[in-house]
């Protein structure tokens, strides 16, 4: 701050001061005569001086920031008061003249020390002014550079300007809106109740409204409880930082603010990281973002109350998610009315797939969001509890074994490594491989294909075929570009950057030494041995593979994409401005595979259509897994049906956790989604033509 108010002269004049105060207390000790005052009058110049040299180093990253204040010019209280004190001190010692002999003592005792130690102190002070001529020349750059630091636990992070965060206040937010333009956060009540009818017909309560609109808040939020893990809550802050949701507020502070703060990620090393108190440190690899709030220079520099900020106040700092926020609040709703389910977690998530627009995640039960405490509980205090509690984002942030679901992937790998060949392929299936022999999809015998194996659902069928044809590499990658985790490693939640990386290379060296590991112990003669163990248990949905709605929401877009993945888009306008899609990424080689698997999905979803009120291509999925010391089921139900305007595809993933089986989430589909999706105009049968 000094140097901004007197430039690089006057912070050269400081030092120079300071140079002096060291070299005037060194001479006037020595001109005392005797060793002790010596030693005592040099002391203090050369602990003031160490301690700007301690203050100075770190404000310019040369040294670590110690904290202690600069002496004279930082108010420090005791530390101040001791400055004085000490300066006094040599005052009172300079009317003190040493004898000829004390003095011809001095001289030979230490003037061979004095010249080193000044010239020491030149250097010092000469090479901070060099240093620092670099911020002051060009402080648009500087103001804004942040520092790679580590917080308590070891975890690595950003710091940045603490200016910045006043400034970011002092500008405001815009209003965060969904998809049809009603807002979700505002500063001004005015904002929503402007929208009242707009509001209440989509769900929300007239008496809460108006009740909202006389509280003095920062920020309001109409749809608090149903859009929490999309938008946030900035007026206490919190999760901010933390992936349990997508938090708008938080994820888009710049944006709201009317300036661009692009985002760069960066894999780093934390050496000393400590999960918990109870755990001991270790070294680990953690990503770290860094953003560039290099728009803000020219307002920083200008003062946070100049003109410059109240001009920059009157821009468009409206931000337009793509969510539907009436269509979520109406889903979330519906879904708390169940009775059947009471004992169960449902997550629902619903995205285009020509344009990878996000417009709902909805879960049931509904999070606790006005207890604080219930939310801040970590998984172990949850599996405690006898019943599910929701805590994040079901849909994209809690992942679970997939189930039969996967076998799209294991079908698609099969397509991008033998071509459109895979669709003639048939696997000889015994009837002693059979795994299920029960139920609405029990597997069968004989000569299957990777049709008859998607509609009928044949484990395994899928589990010879993607040992015997070593499809694990072609079924990691497309893990790695839809966001399922395979061993704990190379998932993602809301997005990624679908460019390979050293990264990604190294989770497929963790699953070749674990996972792929296993065809060496696959038996083509006893299949049943190894069904759930690496490969066998990734080409049906089970072991280590582990999967979120969104994931799988994520493949099934891809196959109604002609087999091109694209980006998830959460955000489709910033102030006037739309945001272009981002390109995608081929999940299969040929769209003809794509054209094969959605004629499967259609054939297997045939015989739904009477419960769904909807024709449609979808999967089912039945896993199988553990949780609080229970053997469980999860139900699942991926399926896409064609817009009801416009070209592409609406596509869904439930998943229900602890039920009977995919047929409950299929009639969950046909008794709360499609009712809810058909309501809102967003899909039609295929084959279906609206006027």
């Amino acid at each position: 701050s000094m140097g901004e108010e007197f430039g690089w002269a006057g912070i050269i004049c400081i030092f120079i001061a300071f140079l002096i105060y060291l070299h005037r207390s060194i001479l006037i000790g020595r001109q005392t005569g005797t060793p002790f005052l010596f030693y005592l009058c040099a002391g203090i110049g050369i602990c003031t001086f160490v301690q700007f040299l301690l203050i100075a180093g770190g404000s310019v990253g040369a040294l670590p920031l110690s904290g202690v204040s600069l002496p004279f010019m930082s108010y420090g209280g005791s530390s101040l008061i001791a400055n004085m004190l000490a300066a006094g001190f040599l005052l009172s010692a300079s009317i003190i003249q040493g004898s000829p002999v004390q003095m011809k003592y001095i001289a030979r005792q230490q003037d061979r020390n004095i010249m080193p130690a000044l010239i020491a102190a030149i250097v010092g002070v000469t090479m901070l002014g060099v240093n620092i001529g670099q911020y002051l020349f060009n402080p648009s750059h500087w103001v804004v550079q942040p520092a790679l630091v580590a917080d308590r636990s070891g975890a690595r992070m950003f710091s940045y300007n603490p200016r910045i965060a006043v400034l970011m206040n002092r500008i405001g937010a815009g209003n965060l809106l969904d998809r049809k333009g009603r807002v979700l956060a505002t500063g001004n009540p005015q904002g929503f109740l402007a929208q009242q009818d707009s509001l209440i017909s989509a769900g929300l309560d007239p008496a809460s409204l108006q009740s909202l609109s006389h509280k003095r808040l920062d920020r309001y939020y109409p749809f608090y409880e149903s859009m929490f893990f999309w938008v946030g809550d900035m007026n206490t802050g919190a999760f901010m930082g933390s992936t349990n949701g997508y938090f708008a507020e938080y994820e888009h502070m710049a944006e709201l603010r009317g300036f661009p703060a692009p985002e760069t990620k960066f894999d780093v090393k934390a050496s000393r990281f400590r999960e918990n108190r109870f755990l001991p440190r270790v070294e680990t690899e953690m990503t770290v973002a860094r953003r560039d709030f290099q728009a803000l220079a020219p307002l920083l520099l200008a003062g946070i109350n100049s003109e410059d900020v109240e001009k920059f106040k009157q821009r468009n700092r409206d931000v337009h998610m793509t969510v539907d926020a009436a269509m979520q609040t109406q889903l979330q709703q519906s879904l708390q009315t169940l009775d059947t389910l009471k004992n169960s977690r449902i997550s629902i998530v619903i995205m285009e797939d020509n344009t990878g627009d996000v417009l709902a995640s909805a879960s049931y039960p509904a999070p606790p969001v006005n207890d604080r405490e219930m939310m801040s509980l970590t998984n172990a205090e949850q599996n405690s509890l006898p019943y599910f509690i929701t805590t994040e984002d079901l849909g994209f942030t809690h992942a679970t074994q997939p189930g039969s679901t996967a076998k799209l992937i294991t079908a698609a790998a099969a397509f991008n490594k033998l071509g459109l060949a895979a669709a003639k392929k048939t696997i000889a299936v015994r009837p002693g491989d059979l795994i299920r022999t029960r139920g609405e999809e029990p597997d069968e015998a004989g000569n299957i294909s990777i049709q008859r194996g998607i509609v009928r659902s044949n484990n395994p069928f899928f589990i010879r075929l993607a040992n015997e044809e070593r499809l694990e590499e072609e079924m990691g990658d497309i893990y790695l570009k839809a966001g399922l985790f395979l061993r704990g490693v190379g998932g993602y939640y809301y997005d990624t950057d679908f460019t390979p990386t050293a990264r990604q290379e190294r989770w497929k060296d963790i699953w070749r030494e674990t996972e792929f590991a296993s065809i060496r112990s696959y038996n083509r003669n006893d299949i049943r041995k190894t069904r759930g163990r690496g490969i066998s248990g990734m080409a049906w949905g089970q072991g280590e593979l582990i999967s979120t709605p969104a994931s799988m929401a994520r493949v099934a877009s891809a196959i109604a994409n002609g087999g091109t993945l694209m980006h998830n888009r959460y955000i489709w306008k910033i102030s006037d401005s739309t945001l272009p899609m981002q390109e995608g990424i081929a999940l299969l080689k040929e769209p003809q595979a794509a054209a094969f698997l959605t004629q499967y999905m259609k054939e297997q979803s045939a015989n739904k259509a009477a419960r769904l009120g909807l024709v449609v291509a979808g999967k089912t999925g039945t896993p199988e897994r553990i949780v609080k010391g229970e053997r469980i089921n999860d139900g699942w139900y991926v399926f896409f049906a064609p817009k009801a305007q416009g070209p592409g595809h609406v596509v869904v993933a439930i998943r229900i956790e602890k039920t009977r089986g995919s047929s409950v989430a299929v009639r969950l589909a046909g008794s709360h989604v499609v009712p809810v999706l058909k309501r809102f105009g967003y899909v039609k049968s295929f084959g279906e033509k609206l006027n």
